[in-house]
């Protein structure tokens, strides 16, 4: 099984995070201050609208490079995979706004149905600090009818109700990484079921960062971090060893931005 990550597009909260840590700019906005401003369940900007595109249009048209064992995009035969040359079959996304805008126009470009998958949302949950106690107060993201209103392309899991499907307050760093985890455990079993399947997953910054560490065996761990462009994509493969049998993992290319222009990498 060959397995994409992607991260969502530029959210507007990405945008409020850079303008803290940018030197000298909005220098009086702390990071007290931005969990202050962060909204829950952030849309996606104008730019992070553009960047969902292109990566769409790119997942649909881009050329061979390597053969398609070793490296993608990459037809097994001329035109096996005309118009989908990532050959993606599975496409799976969080139920979070911005990964649903995100993973809408790759469903549309490639003729597949994104899937909910509630375990890759993004660390913390959907969560903002307007209460009045200044503390996170978890809501509980979009319901059932939202997002079939909105992504009616989407097939939407029972886990998402018609209240929302988020019902704690803001998830801790040590339960990330146990659905980082969990989701590991998911992947391999889908990697002995359907190993030649193509599988892609729109997700967040730090729970990919999480989900990566897992699946090379370093969870916990805090001493390195894989970090993430808006719409960056990551390959992994599932494979058998050649070292007593077994599955293992192959990271093939981490964060690859090669559809973006230069003005639009975030």
């Amino acid at each position: 099984m060959i397995l994409y990550l992607i991260r969502h597009a530029q959210s507007a909260n990405n945008v409020l995070a850079e303008k803290v840590r940018a030197i000298g700019e909005l220098d009086e906005l702390s990071y007290d201050d931005y969990r202050l401003y962060r909204v829950a369940d952030p849309s996606l900007t104008e730019i992070g609208f553009q960047q969902a595109d292109i990566l769409a249009n790119y997942l649909q048209t881009a050329k061979p490079k390597h053969r398609a064992g070793f490296d993608d995009p990459g037809d097994l035969e001329p035109g096996e995979f005309e118009g989908n040359p990532f050959a993606i079959n599975r496409l799976y996304c969080s139920a979070m706004l911005r990964a649903l805008q995100t993973a809408k126009p790759i469903g549309e470009k490639l003729g597949i149905r994104p899937t909910i998958w509630l375990d890759v949302h993004e660390h913390g949950g959907v969560f903002d600090n307007q209460a009045e106690d200044g503390l996170a107060k978890g809501r509980p993201g979009l319901n059932r009818m939202e997002i079939a209103q909105s992504f009616p392309g989407t097939d939407v899991t029972d886990d998402v109700t018609q209240r929302g499907w988020w019902f704690a307050d803001e998830e801790d760093y040590a339960d990330c990484q146990g659905r980082a985890l969990r989701v590991t455990e998911d992947l391999f079993r889908m990697a002995r079921t359907d190993e030649n399947d193509r599988v892609a997953i729109v997700s967040h910054g730090t729970f990919l960062d999480c989900l990566l560490k897992a699946l090379i065996g370093r969870l916990p761990g805090y001493e390195f971090r894989f970090g993430h462009y808006n719409t960056s994509i990551t390959r992994v493969d599932f494979t058998a060893s050649q070292y007593g049998g077994g599955q293992h993992v192959v990271v093939r290319y981490v964060n690859r931005v090669d559809h973006l222009s230069h003005d639009l990498v975030t």
